[in-house]
């Protein structure tokens, strides 16, 4: 299940785990100093799919373009799960990106699909 792969990565010195898991958004997980798991989730957008190619890299670029804004994680999967959103929604790996400001935009308005375990 998933909570054994992140303890297992966890267990071997992983900070954090990131976890994309479609439409039922993403799982972030860390041990925060503390012996006990503490796992954020982030829900997905309700978009309109059209073509998923280059959704997890898209995802990734955000996540990472988060943080290096100085983010916190939470925040930088959500910029991530935007990105994912995004390009979902036209044909291709960039696909619905049009800038920085935009897809910010849409992560602060954008509905939310509910999460399921």
């Amino acid at each position: 299940n998933r909570l054994d792969i992140i303890k297992f990565f966890l267990d071997r010195g992983v900070t954090y785990t990131v976890f994309k898991m479609g439409e039922n958004g993403s799982s972030l997980a860390t041990y925060g100093g503390d012996p006990n798991l503490e796992e954020f989730r982030v829900p997905a957008f309700k978009t309109t799919v059209v073509d998923s190619t280059g959704c997890g890299d898209s995802y990734c670029a955000g996540f990472i373009t988060g943080l290096l804004r100085g983010w916190d994680v939470t925040s930088a999967a959500r910029l991530g799960a935007a990105c994912g959103a995004l390009v979902i929604t036209g044909l291709g790996s960039d696909a619905g990106i049009v800038d920085f400001d935009a897809t910010v935009a849409f992560m602060n308005t954008a509905d939310r699909l509910p999460m399921k375990n």
